[in-house]
């Protein structure tokens, strides 16, 4: 467990470089913090390239670093804040640096076979929204989650603490594209279900059962472009009290339509 004393350690600017999106994007890697985090970064498939901890709780990580081969640095608080990059101190004791699970249309289609269930998200505008969904997916079971590129970054460290870990996990496709990639999914076999406040049929009422099915949600504002309602098999609402809200977050929207589906699948 190599020590670090200074920030012009190659390892640790890696680091603090990734505190920009610019590099995340470049690198397809990010930062996850916290040992509950890092724990699970350990403990998933993707690819850990390096783990900062103090060094009163590094030895929680040794024996998983040194079974996949991980570099395990060690250094003080000071510079664990700096990789975190708030402007206010905060707890955290451990931090690693991992891979992106990104994969291409092409592999999305190919994981979602003839039974998968996709999550499919456009212009989603809160990082922290993005998040939810990651989570909301992945325990829903879903193969994948389809995110256009203009919402906000899945990687972001807001994004990040928000999918409590599903990031790690869940396959993500982020396309530049969303209508086209919507299309190809739907040339493929798979049934496009979108959401719609002004949809007749309720998703209760909705055959949810189709194999593959890929479920849309689209901005917290605006909802679905129309170049990607175009792509839509069909329309769902969900039902709302006569008055007060209009609409509900896209988080709870996009967890109660996953569950429909899993509910009458099952």
């Amino acid at each position: 467990m190599p020590p670090i004393f200074g920030i012009k350690h190659p390892a640790y600017l890696e680091a603090i470089g990734l505190l920009k999106t610019s590099a995340r994007e470049a690198e397809r890697r990010y930062l996850v913090e916290t040992d509950n985090f890092v724990g699970q970064a350990l403990s998933s498939s993707s690819t850990v390239f390096a783990v900062f901890a103090l060094s009163s709780i590094a030895e929680t990580f040794a024996e998983a670093c040194e079974k996949r081969e991980i570099p395990l640095y060690t250094m003080g608080a000071g510079l664990i804040q700096k990789i975190v990059g708030t402007g206010y101190e905060t707890s955290v004791a451990s931090i690693a640096i991992v891979g992106q699970k990104r994969i291409t249309q092409e592999e999305l289609i190919e994981r979602v076979g003839k039974e998968g269930l996709v999550l499919a998200c456009e212009t989603i505008q809160d990082p922290r929204n993005v998040g939810v969904l990651v989570r909301t997916a992945e325990a829903a079971g879903c193969t994948g989650l389809l995110l256009s590129e203009d919402s906000a970054e899945a990687y972001s460290r807001a994004a990040v603490r928000s999918s409590t870990g599903s990031i790690l996990r869940l396959p993500l496709c982020i396309t530049p594209d969303f209508p086209a990639a919507l299309g190809s999914l739907k040339e493929s076999g798979m049934k496009v279900i979108a959401t719609s406040a002004k949809a007749k049929t309720l998703a209760y009422h909705a055959d949810l059962r189709f194999r593959p099915l890929a479920l849309c949600v689209g901005n917290e504002t605006s909802g679905m472009t129309e170049a990607a309602r175009e792509v839509a098999t069909e329309f769902i609402s969900l039902p709302m009290a006569p008055e007060g809200a209009s609409s509900l977050n896209v988080t709870v929207a996009a967890g109660v339509l996953l569950y429909e589906a899993v509910r009458q699948r099952l």
